[in-house]
């Protein structure tokens, strides 16, 4: 009977460890559980503190399904207040590239690589990682996104009296340049030339401005400004300007202007100012002997402008000389005829006349 009940006796204290043993350990885990719970529970663990990452209407995809595609824990306690209790994966770009494989090849294929990517390797200062409004996760929409970082386009821009359309409209930025990365030089869509023509091979029609179909004159006349061959911008600024037609430099703006290099700035980028000089048998083939024709036409009180014998941007005749200019309203005829030593002219202007070299 003694026996009996010293054997009770052992196996309720046999019983009695255990039970005290598998308390202790549940006191010791269940706690974890809950600090550690990036370990063992799911991603709704998180979003039940971390609303705020998805209170937007478009969540990236991992957000709702999987926290841990992005973060790991770091091992510290969590959560507690100042204490991280997580960290990436990978750290910046590379881990967006993780998932984004085909925008990381895109990137590196090209030889210009937007700096932000470039020297910061990072994607946070443009896009949102957890929710987002936009279905690009982009911060805002350009320009404004793309001034907070190209605050000097942004002073010129607010300076200036012409800013192209392209600028101010929602989007507009990245109709000409791309984000990430391109072949072509300031991440451009396409070669200067080229981008311009995508646009600018239609009339447009502008509150009170007229511009012309710049692609269909190039495409109908055989002889295109050397300027023109490759891009647009050694003329013209692409973004904004404080001078008519967005040009760069100083032009004159009507038939007529005073010959001084400070009007004709822009033809003196490329041209030699010395053409300008009374005579000379050398700085120009338009000359009667050593008489300098182009100063003839110039320099009087009412200096004949470049454009009362050349088109700008492309012509049938040689020398970017048409058949007709633009005189006011009137399309004054030109009649140049280009001889082998010199050449004749019968415009609007005068009788016909010629000269030798």
């Amino acid at each position: 009977m003694e026996t009996t009940k010293n054997k009770q006796t052992s196996n309720f204290r046999s019983t009695f460890v255990r039970i005290h043993f598998i308390l202790l350990t549940a006191c010791i885990l269940i706690p974890q559980i809950v600090v550690f719970g990036q370990n063992t529970n799911s991603s709704k663990d998180c979003i039940e503190c971390h609303k705020k990452t998805m209170n937007k209407s478009k969540l990236h995809g991992p957000v709702a399904v999987d926290c841990f595609s992005c973060h790991t824990s770091n091992g510290e306690k969590h959560p507690l207040e100042n204490i991280e209790g997580f960290t990436l994966i990978k750290q910046g770009a590379d881990l967006c590239y993780s998932c984004h494989k085909e925008t990381h090849t895109s990137i590196t294929s090209n030889k210009y690589i937007h700096t932000v990517i470039k020297k910061k390797k990072d994607c946070l200062g443009c896009h949102e990682v957890h929710s987002s409004n936009d279905s690009k996760f982009v911060l805002g929409k350009s320009p404004d996104l793309c001034l907070t970082c190209h605050t000097k386009l942004k002073k010129t821009i607010e300076k200036s009296t012409l800013v192209h359309s392209q600028v101010t409209k929602e989007g507009g930025c990245i109709e000409c340049h791309t984000p990430h990365s391109s072949p072509v030089k300031k991440l451009l869509v396409s070669k200067g030339r080229e981008l311009c023509l995508t646009c600018h091979d239609k009339t447009i029609t502008s509150n009170d401005r007229k511009i012309s179909n710049i692609g269909k004159l190039l495409d109908e006349n055989k002889v295109a400004h050397r300027a023109l061959r490759k891009k647009c911008t050694s003329c013209h600024n692409p973004h904004a300007s404080n001078k008519r037609n967005f040009l760069k430099y100083n032009f004159p703006t009507s038939n007529y202007a005073t010959p001084v290099i400070e009007n004709y700035e822009l033809c003196f980028n490329c041209h030699d100012s010395d053409i300008l000089t009374q005579e000379t048998t050398n700085m120009t083939e338009f000359r009667d002997g050593d008489k300098n024709l182009h100063f003839v036409h110039l320099n009087k009180e009412k200096g004949r402008s470049c454009i009362n014998c050349h088109n700008v941007h492309a012509s049938s005749g040689e020398h970017l000389i048409p058949e007709t200019v633009k005189f006011g309203n009137w399309d004054m005829p030109l009649r140049y005829i280009s001889l082998e030593n010199g050449g004749s002219c019968a415009s609007g202007c005068h009788k016909e006349l010629k000269y030798q070299r």
